[in-house]
């Protein structure tokens, strides 16, 4: 979130006027999107705006104001400068880009199997965002039918016609992806039935495509019982460790410079802990936080030190010493 404008006590309708418009324009927002945010008709906020609306201004004021009040606050908090969200070419993330590449280029089948925060999804979408012919898919518990699955994987190859039957999407999804260097990539696989699994193999199959399935280790089940699908991979990466390399190379963006010994051991702590890199992360938002508390930007070990302390408090709720 940008920089945001605000408004002085007793500011003026002229100055309400103004404060929108700054911050339209800093936030490269449309008058139509803020219309939306702020709960008036676009037509009803441009009238305000050029002084022509001839209804409650008052009501129109006291909205737009509040919005205004809003928006300082949330980017106020906001964690957008602290760098989280930056990608990182992490070990796991070259071993993920390996594996995607060989898939394509061999129109194999690959799996990526580790528990959550590892780096898969992040890794599997930069790849797919940056690679032609590799079609990201995520899936979830509520694609539960082979007409469910194969909608999403149309919509994902992009698929331009409404198919009328699973016959048919299938039919439509191979002729998109076949002997054209594609790769699917279907994130959360161990969502899938056995037999959505199988479909996926068959797609691949019949599109001499290359196809690769993300997942935490459950999947692991599924496969054993497919030998159709286990039978058919080409290589497997199996992601159950987290590199202290990948940590340092994922810290160093929110931290601008490398971590010292001592921030390095909280971090890998968090990061081989549950939820893994979403939990480094957190860690690290946190100790952003911090420093902005104290009128920094850059983090220092103690804002580390004292983020860790405060994330084990709200996991395991607060000291018996805090009132």
């Amino acid at each position: 979130m940008g920089k945001v404008t605000t408004l002085d006590t007793g500011a003026t309708t002229g100055d309400l006027r103004a404060a929108l418009k700054a911050h339209l324009d800093e936030a490269g927002l449309s008058i139509a999107q803020a219309a939306t945010e702020i709960g008036r008709r676009e037509s009803t906020i441009s009238r305000w705006l050029n002084q022509k609306y001839s209804g409650d201004n008052d009501a129109i004021e006291a909205l737009v104001a509040r919005w205004l009040e809003t928006q300082a606050e949330l980017a106020e908090r906001s964690l957008a400068a602290a760098g989280l969200d930056r990608y990182a070419e992490t070990g796991v993330a070259s071993e993920i880009t390996g594996a995607l590449t060989y898939a394509q280029a061999e129109a194999d089948i690959v799996t990526i199997i580790g528990p959550s925060g590892r780096g898969k999804t992040r890794a599997a979408e930069h790849y797919c965002a940056t690679r032609s012919g590799a079609f990201y898919l995520a899936v979830s518990g509520s694609v539960f039918t082979l007409p469910g699955l194969l909608s999403e994987v149309s919509e994902a190859v992009g698929v331009q016609i409404a198919p009328r039957s699973a016959l048919a999407a299938e039919k439509a999804v191979i002729r998109t992806l076949r002997d054209r260097n594609y790769l699917l990539v279907v994130d959360e696989a161990h969502f899938l039935r056995d037999k959505l699994l199988d479909e996926l193999r068959v797609i691949r199959d019949r599109a001499r495509c290359g196809l690769a399935l993300v997942a935490n280790e459950s999947i692991e089940m599924s496969l054993n019982r497919l030998d159709q699908v286990s039978g058919r991979v080409g290589f497997a990466l199996d992601l159950s460790a987290q590199p202290v390399a990948d940590v340092e190379a994922i810290a160093a963006g929110p931290l601008g410079r490398k971590p010292t010994t001592a921030e390095l051991k909280i971090l890998t702590k968090a990061a081989r802990g549950p939820g893994g890199l979403h939990a480094l992360r957190r860690l690290l938002g946190r100790a952003f936080m911090v420093a902005r508390t104290e009128g920094r930007e850059r983090i220092v070990p103690a804002d580390v030190e004292l983020a860790a302390d405060e994330g084990v408090a709200t996991d395991e709720g607060p000291a018996e010493a805090v009132a």
